[in-house]
């Protein structure tokens, strides 16, 4: 029997992709990410989304870069399902790899110029995003972009005060009950750009940020 709250059900996915309430904030920083690409001098052969659901990080990218292939990665058979629907317009750019995230030196990556990942990461312990900073780091050519839209701890006092005034400016359609669990704490931005340092990526920084959400890019040396 299939978990309720769960990426594996086909009830749930369709329920939190209908109920995606964040999901015109989150075009904004999808474009500042295919801008900041747009703008570098890297030719752009393949994209790689990691967690990447139904597939919006993705359609941004190779919207914008008709020369470029795109790889879905995700775990959930769900997700792949609306991510085909949605990329369908691509035809072949696209090819779909199903694996889980959350064990990131498993992952077998081919060299891509861009890797993007959204609202993945904060479902991981710390040692397991630091894993993930790294593979990514050593999958990117040089020159190669990486970005990670996600959310992040903020100082204490601040995520309540945040959630109270983004309820009245979003508007909060699940239950709270209703949402899927968050295992582990987020982790400030802060550290994160400390994960990426270490990784390998020379001056990670915060492309946007909107209370506890944020876009944090970094760039693989030549």
């Amino acid at each position: 029997m299939e978990e309720r709250h769960s990426w594996s059900s086909p009830a749930y996915v369709a329920e939190w992709i209908g109920q995606d309430v964040i999901e015109d904030v989150l075009r904004l920083p999808r474009s500042i990410s295919v801008g900041l690409v747009a703008d570098d001098d890297v030719a752009v052969a393949r994209v790689i989304d990691l967690g990447s659901g139904p597939g919006a990080y993705l359609e941004a990218f190779l919207t914008a870069l008709p020369a470029a292939e795109g790889v879905w990665v995700d775990a959930s058979a769900p997700m792949e399902e609306a991510a085909r629907e949605r990329l369908a317009p691509f035809g072949d750019r696209v090819s779909y790899q199903r694996a889980d995230a959350s064990r990131p030196a498993e992952l077998e990556l081919p060299p891509a110029q861009v890797i993007t990942t959204s609202r993945m990461a904060h479902h991981f312990p710390a040692d397991v995003i630091q894993t993930l900073y790294r593979v990514s780091h050593d999958a990117l050519t040089p020159g190669g972009w990486f970005f990670n839209l996600d959310h992040y701890g903020s100082p204490e006092g601040w995520e309540p005060r945040y959630r109270r005034v983004r309820s009245q400016l979003i508007a909060r359609s699940r239950d709270p009950k209703d949402r899927h669990a968050h295992d582990h704490p987020f982790h400030p931005v802060p550290e994160h750009l400390e994960w990426l340092r270490a990784a390998g990526f020379a001056t990670p920084d915060v492309a946007w940020k909107t209370f506890f959400s944020a876009l944090l890019v970094g760039r693989r040396e030549h």
